[in-house]
């Protein structure tokens, strides 16, 4: 997955864990061209906490979910009639 297919899902940040001490952060990259990967970030990354280089990095798709529910109409369900017989 690139960085164009995330935005296009509607997901603008990333999830960040370092591998050596489990630190994570969320950051926004929509600074960063398009055509980047997402695994290939985390190559690139260090740890603000402990130095190491390389994380995993995820797509945060919990931002996208917020956004959902957040732009959606609320409806109600209707309950379902039920006859006496």
């Amino acid at each position: 997955m690139d960085l164009t297919n995330r935005r296009q899902n509607g997901v603008r940040s990333l999830l960040i864990f370092c591998r050596n001490c489990h630190h994570e952060k969320i950051i926004n990259v929509d600074h960063l061209p398009g055509d980047l990967s997402v695994p290939s970030l985390g190559r690139r990354l260090a740890c603000t906490k402990c130095g190491t280089v390389g994380a995993d990095v995820r797509p945060n798709w919990k931002e996208r979910s917020l956004d959902e529910t957040s732009s959606s109409t609320s409806v109600s369900p209707t309950p379902l009639a039920r006859g006496r017989q």
